[in-house]
């Protein structure tokens, strides 16, 4: 792996600043790369960048090292946003987020690499979601047929109702195939609130992080994050959550259903999931998620049920 300007180091989970964390478990070295949002518009002169963790627990780490170093020309120029790490057909691709130059939107593309801890490369030709749209957050999923899909957000920023929706994949992972299907429209929720940033001067509905998860009794279920109203949960606070749809078919295309109960409402998210190296199953999560600043990954582990999963007590 490569080194980068930041000196590398050994560190604990709760000293690592990092928002959108994501664990990659490598049964095969016997190790844990941990990847986030880090450097997401670089630093100085120094242009931004994807970073790794690597440790052989969940408690201790060595890092940051470089996990993607933009290449001269390349599409991205900012906003390196929550990079989420697949093996597929061998090789390891990542997905994430990146904006665009002047006048071109946010959207996911595809890294591809042949070591879950890089470097990685450009795969995909550009952004794999729709380039007219600013989208962000896009996950991998492939059904029970074969498709292979990325799961992701139409930003509330540009649309006012966030929307999470899903588009066909070709087979290599370097383009999208056809329209992308409606999963969710945020606003419709009775747990959220109204977003603002004003840094943006904008208000709307938020949709972040989706993530797939196949239940045990064949259910497809889809975490995702957003803001809550205060009170909306015996302890909720009205800050980031973690809620849960799922489609009882198993199929992208739905009917998509909605849990009355979130999942976490704790002002943590982002969220997405892990088994150990003994297959124990994990909630990889940044807590706080406010101030920011003080963003940590946190490690929760989790119980399967039948339709789902619950956090274990």
């Amino acid at each position: 792996m490569q080194t980068g300007f930041r000196k590398v180091k050994n560190v604990k989970t709760d000293m690592i600043h990092v928002r959108d964390p994501f664990i990659y478990t490598s049964h095969q070295e016997q190790k844990y790369y941990l990847f986030g949002t880090t450097f997401a518009d670089g630093c100085g002169d120094q242009d931004p960048i994807f970073e790794v963790y690597v440790g052989d627990n969940l408690e201790d780490w060595e890092g940051p090292y470089v996990a993607f170093q933009p290449p001269k020309g390349f599409w991205g120029v900012r906003h390196y946003w929550a990079p989420e790490v697949f093996k597929i057909d061998g090789r390891y691709y990542m997905f994430a987020s990146f904006k665009g130059g002047i006048g071109e939107h946010r959207g996911t593309g595809i890294l591809v690499s042949d070591h879950p801890g890089g470097p990685y490369v450009p795969h995909s030709n550009g952004p794999v979601t729709p380039k007219d749209w600013e989208c962000l957050d896009g996950t991998f999923y492939e059904d029970k047929h074969g498709q292979r899909w990325m799961i992701f957000c139409h930003e509330w920023t540009q649309i006012y109702e966030g929307r999470i929706k899903a588009i066909r994949l070709s087979q290599d992972l370097k383009r999208s195939l056809g329209n992308p299907v409606d999963i969710l429209n945020a606003a419709e929720m009775p747990w959220i609130r109204h977003f603002g940033d004003p840094r943006i001067e904008k208000n709307g509905y938020l949709t972040d992080a989706p993530f797939m998860y196949q239940a045990k009794n064949g259910e497809l279920v889809m975490l995702w994050s957003s803001y809550s109203v205060p009170g909306y949960s015996d302890n909720g606070l009205g800050g980031y959550t973690v809620a849960v749809a799922r489609s009882k078919t198993a199929e992208i295309e739905g009917d998509w259903v909605h849990d009355q109960e979130l999942l976490l409402d704790t002002n943590a998210g982002h969220s997405s999931l892990f088994r150990d190296l003994n297959g124990q199953l994990y909630l990889c999560t940044h807590y706080p998620d406010t101030p920011h600043g003080s963003e940590r990954p946190l490690f929760i582990k989790m119980l399967e049920t039948e339709d789902g999963i619950k956090v274990s007590t």
